[in-house]
């Protein structure tokens, strides 16, 4: 189907929409010093979370340099130093640039035979549909590593394949953001962030908006993370307008250091610190009455029912000071405006699940929702749910239906029934088992979890090597394309080809190809319908290549790809208050979009699933608390996964720039906790437990709790020699095996951030 076909379906017929920014005299490319410029955004891999606006500098066919778009209101101009370094990346001499194969005899050794692409879908073509006929669709799982830019599109493979089973791959818990995004949901009816005016082409400048007086920083270091199309940068700016700082960290942060209080909290406590914050802020009477009695549901039991939480409870839990506890509820009880920059801390507990919503209790508690300065609805920009928040039915009319949704591997929690999302939990059980019934073949995109997501990887590198047939689509070889790939393909940076950018609702953008792939590398998109199309009938191709295929997406928007490469960015309109004027219904009634059409502090839902309606805490399964026998053994509280500068999850480890910034794989520990256990400022040391051990170097520091060390994750060592037959280092010092694979309750979070370990010095 040709681009003309496709605006007759909707693109052509569609007046741009209203904009709040104008694109006149916005040059998206243009000459200079010899060189070409092409503004556009950085979106895939090597990469992030952000669609940071960049300058690209190609002379020859050649990418010179890249620099930050300071006209681009996301970024305005900064670039993080991944980002300054991706020629190290793009032009690595590892970089895979051609389709390989691999005897499935050979997996784990360095055997791989180039080949093309047609040779490389024939096998792929061949291999899952001899599973689908022998052991049905279901037997495949299709699964993504971070959101990043595969994040809507890796449905559209599963449905291509007619598998149930599409997720993050062996993520226990779904542990990053899922627990927060579908809890939340059903407290307030989507997904709320902080307002730090990035929702206004003009920024700090406009008018409607204000500065946070209280920005609450907790599991999160957004200066270094950037996590989850959000900047760092923006708090500071936030700063310089006025806004103060509570920080909620085991670790002295550069922020937290800033802040107006501290609470240096014991690692997966955190729900019994909101519940305590809520209860005093109601016992001094400084909640927002109006809010409270207008938009919310359930107050009054909810205010019995967190009397089981006071300050004192909180502090001995905790591990902090009461005074300081009470000094924080009474400054955000007090605020004008407040908002909550989260960090996937809260997901890295085995109740994760439950701690993000009493951490909106408090937002709610206080009337921070949809006001300037508080949470905003994170919604996709103009409709486009497949760059942000992917929903269920955006690939309805590619594919013909799932053959059977029903055999979708949940696990038998039922929250995670409910938001028809896979437990990488069981699905991992069931390679094992063949219960209730066993997979045969993955597909795994942007995915290295032996390296970094997947908990007690020791379990799933045997899984992985024992299937019928893998598929891994990557830019370098990494240990887990290493282990288990029969084929091996090669994705493509954002310099090399095009796209919209994702994973934020503040504007839509474009990006625009600046040189050509190295090698014979493609857009993960357009393997994945390539591939895809062998497996529909012509009824459900619906384009003919990347352009049409991105005016398809867009063709409900009023945009087409190059209207919107040509302005580059585009921001929709935006106003507070949503909940008063109908604007977060479906049917434009006041209210939130939940089953009460309001705030649920009472929860309906959760009591339908056997929960508690109303957040509550737990322990740890592995605390000094909850299991004093093996803290005996054990007795550090163990966190992990603190992002650094450098690196983004298993990415970056080849650049020699981000190498010289973290050259060793670390843990941070207090320079008491190293000494008591014989141990030195750059030792290199082992962190063990019941379940396994990792080697790291330590860095002592005043900065982190006594109590607690805090490892790096997703180390590997591509400098090494991949025929050496140890997966260039992976098992050395992976600290996910000291995590176990286990969920919590309800099938959601899980203990990447509270176990419990001993270290000792690594003696020559």
């Amino acid at each position: 189907m040709d681009a003309g076909q496709m605006n007759d379906q909707g693109t052509a017929g569609i007046p741009e929409p209203k904009t709040q920014d104008d694109p006149t005299g916005r040059a998206w490319t243009w000459e200079e010093d010899g060189m070409t410029v092409l503004r556009t955004n950085a979106r895939t891999g090597p990469g992030c979370h952000d669609n940071c606006g960049v300058l690209l500098y190609v002379k020859d066919g050649v990418l010179e340099k890249i620099e930050g778009d300071p006209e681009n209101p996301f970024n305005q101009g900064r670039l993080c130093p991944r980002c300054l370094a991706v020629k190290e990346m793009l032009y690595h001499k590892d970089r895979l640039k051609y389709p390989q194969k691999r005897a499935k005899e050979d997996r784990g050794k360095n055997t791989f035979e180039r080949i093309s692409w047609e040779e490389a879908y024939d096998i792929i073509e061949r291999e899952m549909r001899a599973v689908i006929d022998q052991y049905g669709e279901e037997a495949i799982w299709v699964t993504q590593g971070t959101g990043r830019d595969i994040n809507g599109y890796g449905p559209l493979m599963a449905q291509y394949f007619g598998t149930p089973n599409y997720g993050t791959g062996f993520l226990s818990g779904i542990a990053c953001y899922g627990p927060r995004i579908f809890s939340t949901a059903l407290k307030s009816g989507g997904l709320f962030v902080c307002d730090y005016s990035q929702f206004f082409p003009e920024r700090y400048d406009d008018p409607r908006w204000e500065a946070s007086e209280y920005i609450l920083i907790w599991g999160n270091n957004p200066v270094v993370a950037n996590s989850d199309g959000m900047l760092g940068h923006w708090i500071v700016e936030s700063m310089k307008r006025g806004s103060k700082l509570i920080v909620m960290d085991p670790t002295l942060t550069w922020l937290a250091g800033k802040a107006d209080v501290w609470l240096q909290v014991r690692p997966g406590t955190d729900a019994a610190l909101a519940l305590a914050l809520c209860d005093q802020i109601i016992k001094d009477d400084l909640y927002d009455h109006e809010f409270v009695d207008c938009w919310c549901y359930g107050f009054a039991e909810f205010a019995e029912h967190v009397k089981q939480y006071p300050v004192s409870l909180a502090a001995e839990t905790c591990g902090v000071p009461e005074d300081l506890i009470v000094e924080a509820a009474r400054k955000i009880g007090a605020a004008k405006s407040c908002c909550l920059q989260w960090g996937v801390a809260m997901d890295h507990t085995s109740e994760g699940f439950i701690t993000g919503m009493a951490c909106f209790d408090l937002m709610a508690l206080t009337g921070n929702f949809e006001n300037p300065g508080g949470m905003l609805l994170s919604e996709p920009c103009f409709g486009m749910a497949v760059t942000s928040s992917p929903r269920g039915d955006q690939w309805e009319a590619c594919t013909p239906p799932i053959p059977h949704p029903e055999r979708k591997n949940h696990g038998g929690y039922k929250p995670l029934e409910a938001m028809n999302g896979i437990s990488p939990d069981a699905l991992l059980d069931s390679m094992e088992t063949g219960e209730p019934y066993k997979i045969r073949a993955m597909w795994m995109q942007t995915n290295n979890p032996i390296t970094c997501m997947g908990a007690a990887p020791q379990r799933i590198l045997p899984a992985l090597q024992g299937m019928d047939f893998n598929v891994v689509v990557d830019l370098f070889l990494t240990p887990t394309a290493l282990a288990c790939a029969d084929v091996l393909l090669p994705a493509a940076c954002f310099a090399e080809r095009i796209g919209i950018t994702g994973h934020q609702p503040y504007a839509l953008g474009a990006i625009a190809q600046a040189i050509e792939p190295v090698g014979e590398c493609k857009s993960d998109q357009r393997i994945i319908y390539e591939m895809g199309s062998r497996f529909v009938t012509d009824e459900y191709k619906l384009w003919d290549d990347e352009h049409s295929f991105y005016d398809y997406l867009l063709r409900k928007t009023g945009f087409t790809y190059d209207s919107l490469k040509e302005r580059v960015w585009a921001y929709p309109e935006f106003e507070y208050y949503k909940y008063k004027t109908g604007k977060l219904r479906p049917d434009g009634t006041p209210g939130f979009a939940t089953s009460t059409g309001r705030y649920n502090f009472y929860c309906p839902e959760m009591a339908r699933f056997g929960f508690s309606p109303f957040a509550t805490y737990e322990e740890p399964p592995e605390s000094p608390v909850s299991a004093p026998d093996l803290a005996k053994d054990y007795p550090l509280v163990l966190t992990t996964g603190a992002r650094t500068w450098g690196f983004f999850h298993s990415e970056h480890r080849q650049s020699p720039s981000m190498r010289r910034i973290h050259p060793d794989p670390q843990f941070l520990v207090h320079p008491e906790t190293a000494a008591a256990n014989g141990i030195a400022d750059g030792d290199w040391c082992v962190i063990e437990n019941h379940l396994g051990s990792a080697k790291m170097r330590a860095h002592t520091t005043l900065r982190i709790r006594k109590d607690t060390v805090s490892a790096d994750h997703a180390w590997w060592f591509p400098e090494r020699d991949p025929g050496d037959g140890t997966l260039f280092g992976v098992m050395e010092s992976n600290i996910n095996q000291l995590i176990p694979m286990r969920p919590g309750k309800s099938g959601l979070g899980a203990s990447y951030k509270s176990q419990l370990c001993r270290i000792s010095k690594v003696e020559e």
